[in-house]
This record gives C-alpha cells, structure tokens and sequence, in this order.
C-alpha cells in the first residue's frame, strides 16, 4: 500500500503543474500553464526528430521535457524580469528541496538523475531540450492572441531578450533549430509592427 500512496501522492503533486501559470500567453488570451509548456516542448521534440543533426536519445528527450520544471509544482515558477541575483539563489535552493521531497515520493534515481542531467546542461539531450525551453517562448510570443501582455517589465527585458544576438545564436546548436527561430521571430516582428506600431529593432539597438 506504501507504493500505492506514494504514486497517487506524486500524481496529485505533477497536478499542480496545470495550475502553476507562466508569465506568457496562448492564443485564448490565458496565461500558459506550466505542464501547458512542458507538453509543447514534447510536441517540438517529436517534430523536429527527423532533422536534427546530432544524435539524442528521444526516450531522454521526453523525460527531460516533462519532467524538466516539476520542481516548480512545489516551488513556484518566477519570471525572469523578477529573478535577482538572490531571487535565483533562492530558487535553486527551493528548487533542490522540491527535488528531495519528490524524490521521496518516488525513491527513484533515475528521475533525480533526469533532474541532474537538466541542470548541468552537458549531455545532448539536455542541450536540445534547453533550446526548446527557449523556443516555446517565442511560439507563444507568435500564438499569444495579444502581445502587449509582454509589456515593459525591466525596461522592456523580454523583446531585448528574445530578439538578441546571444539568443539567436544559442540555436546554431542545430540549423534547424536556427531555422524556425528565424522564421518566429520575423512573424512575431512583422506582429509587432502590424498590431502595435513597434519596430522590433528599437529592442536591439536599446541598452
């Protein structure tokens, strides 16, 4: 019964991942739900297979995917514009406790070593689903029924983010990757302009 109680308590933990909401938008106008994310991200993996050029384990993959922000169904997601110095401190140590009281749910390595693997960023698997992390964001700047939700956080750090070179070159990891990049973020400029009259270059030449 002991194992019995402790999956059904780990099924109502991962729950919490359809109420934990990110700062961005879907194409409903509703804030993304964080498992909303990580189940995108899954979705990106199985359609860009055929053209990746390194080679991954795609079982890896997936487990990276969806278990990639669990820790926040304990923890709590923080956006990025709120994330100082001793904010992100705080978070990986908040982090790293709901890891453990995860872990003692499913008294299972392999899970934390998936966590592990995330974290460190040196396997390929774990690299790829980094930059998917990243693109799910600028699908849903494309999907999001109104971009203003953006707003102007932190002297407007998302569209300074997101249109950057340093962004843009983190998906050189695979040309296909750099590819759809490329096309998102000339459909989210051409949104910019057509819906709120912003030259998305204003946010490259800003400091």
């Amino acid at each position: 019964m002991t194992t019995a109680k402790n999956l059904t308590d780990f099924f109502k933990l991962s729950e919490r991942l359809e109420c934990e909401l990110r700062l961005t938008n879907m194409s409903d106008g509703n804030p993304q739900a964080v498992a909303s994310h990580s189940w995108n991200m899954i979705m990106m993996a199985i359609a860009l297979r055929p053209y990746l050029k390194k080679p991954v384990n795609m079982e890896t993959v997936m487990e990276l995917c969806a278990l990639h922000d669990l820790p926040e169904a304990i923890a709590h997601d923080i956006p990025l514009h709120q994330q100082t110095e001793e904010v992100k401190k705080q978070k990986h140590i908040q982090e790293e406790q709901a890891v453990d009281s995860i872990n003692s749910l499913l008294q299972d390595e392999h899970i934390i070593a998936r966590f592990n693997e995330y974290e460190l960023r040196q396997s390929p698997e774990s690299r790829l689903v980094k930059l998917l992390d990243m693109l799910d964001t600028g699908v849903q700047h494309l999907c999001a029924k109104d971009l203003s939700y953006v707003g102007t956080f932190r002297n407007n750090f998302y569209w300074k983010l997101f249109f950057s070179d340093s962004f843009a070159s983190a998906f050189d990891y695979e040309p296909i990757l750099r590819d759809v990049y490329n096309e998102i973020r000339e459909r989210v400029a051409a949104r910019l302009q057509n819906e709120l009259g912003i030259d998305y270059r204003v946010f490259t030449t800003e400091k």
